[in-house]
């Protein structure tokens, strides 16, 4: 019975069925990874699994496949997730079984809602083979993705958690813009659509939080300055707003608006004033001016006396 288990496994491991493989096994433990993508810190998460399909693989063709039993799930706290990844078990009670034979069932992640956090789309395929022991039958179980032929099989089984930063920059041109003014912005957030998020933003110095709809900061920014919002989950929409002033105009990269990625995003504003500089007399030179004007009505004046005395 040994030999003929050892040769069970071997073949497994050469059809590429790996990882999570035990003898006369009660339940099959699968590995589930947490990785950070971005910067940022990774929300609470619980990743758990639910059977979506059974058949016979060998055995009795009009018997079905016993139900699995409960499938615990892996925790992660607030913070767990690196941009190695970090990896906790998923353990999968097996049912008993009453004869002999290979059954296969197809297991699916439970899909949540959490910003950010990226799911396990495709199945996997547990393997449970039922042979007879010396204490009755046995069970040998090994769990696997489905992947295209040919490719690697294993037995972890990862999820993401992807994040970014938005950085708010200010440039003032123009003959007579001021670099030393400061200038009034609000920026918005939004979860995506149809997904949870409990906001944990790191915000720069100098940003309030203020009421409305989404999640919104006031901040002030002058020339050469810029605001960085951080541990922003991916898909979060973000609208920035400047209070205009008089006088200048602006131009928006983007147009203020845009979708966080992983890692960093960028708006520029700039803002632009010009204005003609005067010519001709100022108050500067007016006395120069009056001086010149004075001198010429005074030599006017002696060319009209003389004119006048030698008629």
């Amino acid at each position: 019975m040994k030999k003929f288990v050892a040769i069970l496994l071997t073949l497994m491991l050469v059809l590429g069925v790996s990882g999570a493989l035990a003898a006369d096994a009660e339940s099959v433990v699968i590995k589930k990874s947490y990785k950070l993508v971005g910067a940022g810190s990774s929300p609470a998460e619980t990743f758990t699994l639910e059977q979506t399909g059974s058949r016979v693989l060998d055995g009795d063709a009009t018997a079905a496949a016993p139900a699995l039993g409960a499938i615990t799930g892996a925790t992660f706290d607030a913070g767990a997730a690196t941009s190695e990844g970090v990896t906790k078990p998923i353990t999968v009670n097996l049912p008993e079984y009453d004869r002999v034979g290979i059954y296969e069932y197809t297991l699916k992640e439970v899909k949540g809602n959490t910003a950010g956090v990226g799911y396990y789309d495709a199945a996997m395929k547990l393997v449970v083979t039922v042979v007879n022991g010396k204490n009755g039958l046995e069970r040998v179980a090994a769990v696997h993705t489905e992947l295209a032929q040919g490719a690697d099989k294993s037995d972890t089984f990862g999820n993401t958690y992807s994040a970014g930063t938005l950085t708010v920059k200010k440039t003032v041109t123009g003959n007579l813009g001021d670099k030393n003014k400061e200038f009034d912005f609000t920026v918005t957030f939004a979860a995506p659509e149809g997904k949870d998020w409990t906001p944990a933003i790191e915000a720069p110095d100098g940003a309030t939080l203020v009421d409305g709809e989404g999640v919104a900061y006031t901040f002030k920014l002058k020339h050469d300055a810029m605001a960085t919002f951080g541990n922003l989950p991916a898909d979060v929409t973000y609208t920035v707003t400047e209070t205009p002033v008089d006088g200048y105009t602006t131009t928006i990269s983007n147009d203020g608006k845009g979708t966080i990625g992983a890692g960093l995003n960028e708006v520029t504003f700039t803002n632009h004033k010009h204005g003609e500089i005067p010519t001709g007399v100022t108050t500067e030179n007016l006395p120069y001016v009056l001086l010149i004007g004075f001198v010429v009505l005074a030599g006017a004046a002696l060319l009209i006396k003389r004119k006048a005395h030698n008629n």
